[in-house]
């Protein structure tokens, strides 16, 4: 029995691993690592080439272990490029897509959510990084603040996601629950954009909080209307 191309990726798709997909995506998390652990271990690099030559010294034993980071970030870029180059090889095997119309809507703002967590990380873990080293041993207001906006985040954001899964799974029209992801998303990028830039109240930051509110408000009602009512 012949199959067409369209069927034989169909069936990679239903009966088992696409090996173009995963390997592409296993290869992009990687280089995203990469990016994250630069970002975040860059400051060290000139104590990794020449310690003595900086104004500001870390303990001695943090260095190494600095660098041991830093090693790590040039290996998932090598891993995750040399992943999607054998990826790309095994192609056409990428499937064509299901339809917008036919993916569940809270998965679209856990991506963008999910996104936004990944980097607010790698910023609490950069300023962690310039803290101990140019400060280290005294108090820095600046990475407080970051971790700050870190915690701030992952508190709201797990409540108002499930809210989120328990609107759409009620019955609610998509209309609706892209309203309130949509709204809660950009409350939270807002929120951390502010917060992150200013340490006292500042637009982002107040106007953040308030539509983070006013989302969590509206899908509480919402799905409470369509579980208990509708």
């Amino acid at each position: 029995m012949h199959y067409s191309a369209g069927e034989t990726a169909q069936g990679k798709q239903m009966h088992g691993v696409n090996l173009s997909v995963f390997g592409t995506a296993v290869g992009l998390a990687f280089i995203m690592v990469g990016v994250g652990l630069t970002y975040a271990y860059r400051r060290i690099l000139p104590y990794v080439k020449d310690p003595e030559a900086q104004a500001h010294k870390p303990p001695p034993a943090l260095i190494p272990i600095f660098g041991g980071f830093m090693k790590g970030a040039w290996g998932c870029f090598a891993v995750g490029i040399s992943l999607v180059i054998i990826a790309i090889g095994l192609g056409p095997g990428i499937p064509v897509g299901r339809g917008l119309a036919q993916v569940p809507v809270t998965l679209y703002y856990t991506a963008a959510l999910g996104l936004l967590l990944v980097i607010l990380t790698y910023n609490v873990l950069y300023h962690r990084v310039r803290s101990t080293v140019e400060n280290f041993g005294n108090e820095d207001p600046t990475a407080d603040r970051i971790a700050r906006v870190h915690a701030n985040y992952t508190e709201y954001v797990p409540t108002g996601l499930a809210l989120l899964i328990a609107l759409e799974w009620s019955g609610a029209p998509a209309l609706m629950v892209h309203f309130g992801g949509a709204v809660f998303t950009v409350a939270r990028y807002l929120h951390a954009w502010g917060y992150t830039r200013h340490a006292m109240a500042s637009f982002g930051r107040i106007a953040g909080i308030q539509a983070t509110l006013l989302a969590l408000c509206y899908m509480v009602v919402a799905s409470a209307y369509y579980i208990l009512i509708s």
